[in-house]
C-alpha cells in the first residue's frame, strides 16, 4: 500500500470583506453607545500666600530752612535721623516718592546729606520742590 500524498494548494485565499464589515459595524456601535461625560470638578478658591494689608500711599516730605534745619512731619530732626524717620514713615505708609523742599539760602551740603541718607535707607525717587 502506498500512501497518497496530497499536495496543498498554494493560493488558498480567505475572503476578508465580511470580516472588515463586522469590524466597522462594531466600531460604529461602540462609538455611538459610549457617552462622553465631562468629569465633575470642584472650583477651589485658594488663599493667598500672605494676607495683603493695603497701606495708604503718601509722599514723604523733608524741609530744609535757611538756617539748615531739617524738618520732617513738622519736627526738627538731625540729618543722621533722616533714615530713621523715613523707616518709621514707611512702616505706616507706602512711599511713592520722597520730596525735599529746600530754602534757596540753605547750604548744598545739607541737601546732599539728606539725599544721601534717603538713598542709604532705600532707593526711592527723590524730587526737589520749590516754594
Amino acid at each position: 500500500m502506498k500512501k497518497k500524498l496530497t499536495k496543498l494548494q498554494g493560493n488558498a485565499d480567505v475572503d476578508m470583506t465580511s470580516m472588515l464589515d463586522i469590524v466597522f459595524i462594531l466600531l460604529i456601535f461602540f462609538i455611538v453607545t459610549t457617552s462622553f461625560i465631562k468629569p465633575v470638578a470642584i472650583e477651589l478658591k485658594r488663599p493667598l500666600d500672605s494676607p495683603q494689608i493695603d497701606k495708604p500711599v503718601k509722599n514723604a516730605l523733608f524741609s530744609i530752612n535757611e538756617s539748615n534745619g531739617v524738618y520732617f512731619a513738622d519736627r526738627l530732626i538731625d540729618t543722621e535721623q533722616v533714615s530713621t524717620n523715613l523707616a518709621m514713615f514707611a512702616a505706616k505708609y507706602e512711599i511713592s516718592s520722597v520730596l525735599i523742599k529746600a530754602d534757596e539760602n540753605s547750604n548744598h551740603s545739607t541737601l546732599m546729606d539728606v539725599m544721601n541718607n534717603i538713598k542709604e535707607y532705600d532707593d526711592y525717587s527723590i524730587a526737589l520742590v520749590s516754594k
